[in-house]
Parts: C-alpha cells; structure tokens; sequence
C-alpha cells in the first residue's frame, strides 16, 4: 500500500492540482482502488474543492477525502493509521513550509514516493535549495522515500530529454526526474471549477472543439504522469 506525498514549499508549482487529478486519474482508480487524499494545509484548496463537489451533487466512491489540517499530533498519527489500513494508496497534499516544517518532515517520514512539482525557474530552484533540501538533506538515512521532481507547468512543445536533463544537472543526485512533465495548458487552471474533476470537465466541454481538444491533452498528460508514478513504486 504505497504512501504518495505532493510537497513544494512555494506556491504556483502545480502541487494541488497534481494531488487532484492523479487521484482520480484512471491509471490510479484500476491500479489501487480505493483512494484516499488527505489534506495536510491549512490552506484548504482541496477542502474548498470537495465542499464544491458536494454542493453541485458530485461523487466518487473510489477517492476518499480526508482533512488533516492543524490536528495535534498523536491524533494525526492514529487518523493516519487508520487511512492507511483502509485504503490502497494515499496521497498527501503538504503545505509549503520553511526549513523544519512539520508536515514536510511527516511527509518525508511517511511517505514511499515524495514528489516536489517544480518549474525550470531560477526561483523555484533557489526555494528548494533554501527550504527544502535541507529538510530532505537532514533525514535521508531514515527516510525511506524515493523523491522526485514533476516538472510543472512546462511549454507543451518543449522536449522531455531536454527538461529531465535540466533537472538532472541541477539537482543532487539524491533527487530523480519524471520524464513525463507538467505542461503549461488552460485547462488546469479552469476544470476544477464548481468541484469537477479532470475528466467531469472534459466531459462537459465536449459541444466546444477547441476547449474539448485542449482538454483532452490534458487529461492524456495526467494519465501519463500518473502510469509513471505507478511504476516507480513497482
């Protein structure tokens, strides 16, 4: 039972969305089943979401949400435990947190898979060097994760090789890279509206060529980063 973890100390790089959309990707709904996304930020973006989902009477049995937000800590603890026995994967949306951050420390902890959506910008990089590697750097020899990055929110036409390369020489070599990426498209920054999933929306889009079109693509590139994710833990 895999333990899937989305963290990223800044904000606009991809993270909820991600959390979102592989959870109820395909690939991960015939792979696991039963699929629980906690919410570890006090943010509330996927609380938001779901409260959405709810008033415009939408359902997934197979995803089970689960906000965790700000509980003391022994009570996380057995939350968690009992998520964890119940369900075939989880996934947790981490909040973006400075150097010492609780809930990344937990993820890290936790988790089997850790991915960080990260664009190929200078400040992104200068974050994770100031935030987030030396939260990762602090428990790697306990830290049974695997950690890598999503490239996120990447020129569509842009090569695979060329950013995993990017990736590849910037980072330390404790860190991997999904070949698959992020792209920079508008259906992300639109589906989610009114509670929809990925494929609600391009479902709904489907009397609009252009718009149907573009979602389509998105929901290909979803799938695709999350058949790769599934194999890592394979």
């Amino acid at each position: 039972m895999p333990i899937f973890s989305f963290v990223q100390t800044k904000g606009g790089t991809g993270k909820t969305t991600l959390s979102q959309a592989i959870a109820y990707s395909k690939v991960f709904k015939k792979t696991f089943g039963e699929i629980a996304m906690v919410e570890l930020d006090p943010q509330g973006t996927l609380a938001d979401w779901i409260e959405e989902r709810a008033e415009n009477k939408r359902a997934t049995k197979h995803v089970h949400f689960y906000p965790l937000a700000g509980i003391e800590l022994t009570k996380l603890t057995k939350e968690l435990e009992k998520i964890v026995a119940t369900h075939e994967a989880v996934i947790l949306d981490v909040p973006g947190e400075s150097v010492g951050g609780f809930a990344t420390q937990l993820a890290l902890n936790l988790s089997d898979l850790v991915l960080i959506p990260m664009r190929t910008s200078t400040n992104d990089e200068a974050s994770f060097a100031r935030n987030l590697w030396p939260v990762i750097q602090g428990g790697l020899k306990e830290n049974r994760a695997a950690i890598v990055i999503v490239p996120s929110f990447i020129h569509p036409q842009t090569s695979k090789a060329n950013v995993k390369n990017y990736f590849a020489g910037i980072m330390p070599e404790e860190i991997g890279c999904l070949k698959n990426f992020l792209p920079f498209r508008s259906t992300f920054e639109n589906y989610s509206r009114d509670g929809m999933t990925l494929a609600e929306y391009t479902n709904s889009v489907k009397n609009n060529a252009r718009l149907y079109d573009q979602a389509k693509k998105a929901a290909k590139d979803m799938e695709n980063i999350a058949k790769e994710i599934v194999s890592l833990t394979r």
